[in-house]
């Protein structure tokens, strides 16, 4: 597979899918939580309450993993990606505005949840206070296409957001 059917393999299934399971770890004990995700290149972008259990994991040990993939009805059909980078909280006034016009951009409804959180509930409004954007820096990718044949995997290294170096078939 070249560099370029390899990026639009992997941009497709980030941008048909909504949803990332990110897994942390503190103190050995391992943790996962699925989020809504916005793509930034091969980065990505989600809000997260800054009390939840991977938020405050990331915030100690910001070494990620994540899983995107749809719903298959077969094995055969599984098509997913397996990415491994960092997970930090966006503090720059600036970077904050770009991501969140990122992420409404793909989720209009959650401009709501921002703007008028007691339109929807005291829970809401309370819960609100709490949220911050982060980003997850991908450093690696791995495609996984059953379709290709079973266990079949290509790598692409990412730096900065960006695809470096060729793609490696594992």
């Amino acid at each position: 597979m070249t560099r370029e059917e390899l990026e639009k393999a992997i941009i497709e299934l980030m941008d048909s899918n909504t949803t990332i399971t990110l897994a942390c770890s503190l103190e050995d004990v391992p943790w996962a939580a699925a989020v809504y995700y916005a793509r930034r290149d091969f980065d990505l972008v989600f809000f997260s309450d800054r009390s939840s259990r991977h938020s405050q994991a990331f915030g100690k040990n910001p070494q990620a993993a994540g899983a995107i993939h749809g719903q298959y009805s077969t094995w055969q059909e599984i098509r997913g990606l397996q990415l491994a980078g960092t997970v930090e909280r966006i503090t720059s006034v600036f970077e904050r505005a770009k991501a969140a016009a990122l992420y409404l951009k793909r989720y209009p409804f959650v401009r709501q949840f921002l703007t008028e959180p007691e339109a929807l509930s005291i829970d809401v409004a309370a819960g609100v206070a709490g949220v911050s954007l982060y980003v997850f820096r991908t450093r690696t990718i791995r495609y996984v296409s059953n379709a290709e044949g079973f266990g079949i995997r290509w790598r692409l290294e990412i730096s900065d957001g960006r695809p470096v170096g060729d793609p490696v078939r594992e």
